[in-house]
């Protein structure tokens, strides 16, 4: 286990982000279609840096990423599963109709519609605000439509927040 995360660490390194990125997601997915996600995850919890790297690539919201959010998530309980939330929210600036297509296939649009953060900084929550209500305003796919118009009602912060 050990040597694998060593050469996954050596690969995202030494490659080109993209490509990094891609393979890096599709190593993961491999890994969960040959051991399963429930295995795959609690290796990952124990390695902190590892499920960061993971959880770094959910929230950049390339495909591959999230696809691996949509295997984890089903063996994500507690914090692993807020965790995977608060990545898949951060995907919604930059990749609004896949993130909303995730919803109701492993992901709840209460979870992911939120402020993804717990004790922010002063600006940070209503940055992401603005920066997602912006992007949901985008998205033009009939299908996700109303599912957009409903996921901003929910971002909205309180007055005052």
């Amino acid at each position: 286990m050990r040597n694998f995360l060593a050469i996954l660490i050596a690969l995202v390194l030494a490659t080109p982000v993209a490509f990094a990125a891609d393979s890096a997601a599709k190593s993961v997915s491999s890994r969960i279609a040959k051991e399963g996600g429930h295995k795959v995850l609690w290796d990952l919890w124990q390695h902190e840096q590892a499920f960061g790297r993971v959880l770094s690539g959910i929230e950049s919201g390339d495909a591959a990423w999230l696809k691996v959010a949509t295997q984890l998530r089903p063996f994500a309980d507690g914090a692993a599963a807020l965790s995977l939330d608060y990545a898949v929210a951060q995907a919604l600036t930059r990749s609004p109709e896949p993130v909303l297509a995730l919803v109701g296939h492993g992901f709840d649009i209460e979870y992911i519609c939120t402020s993804p953060f717990i004790e922010p900084e002063p600006g940070v929550a209503e940055t992401y605000e603005q920066q997602a209500l912006a992007a949901l305003s985008k998205v033009k796919a009939p299908a996700l439509v109303s599912l957009a118009s409903e996921c901003s009602k929910r971002l909205h912060l309180p007055d005052g927040a």
